[in-house]
């Protein structure tokens, strides 16, 4: 958030109101917050997976083992 609030006031404010806003969910819910910082990280591992497999195998379409029936999103 630092990086940020080097781009102005408005930025500034941003960052302290994201801050204080994340603190609150933290002490208030912790439970909710643990859920979604877990998720984040889940689907962070997801895209770097599927990165490493684009980089290694360039050719190979990603979107393949997808079963194109089951709804999944991707």
């Amino acid at each position: 958030m630092r990086k940020h609030a080097d781009e102005g006031v408005l930025a500034q404010a941003k960052a302290a109101a994201t801050a204080k806003a994340l603190g609150k969910l933290v002490r208030k819910h912790p439970l909710i917050a643990a859920e979604i910082a877990l998720a984040g990280t889940a689907r962070g591992i997801v895209v770097a997976a599927k990165e490493v497999k684009h980089r290694i195998l360039p050719d190979h379409d990603v979107e393949e083992a997808a079963d194109k029936g089951s709804g999944e999103i991707e």
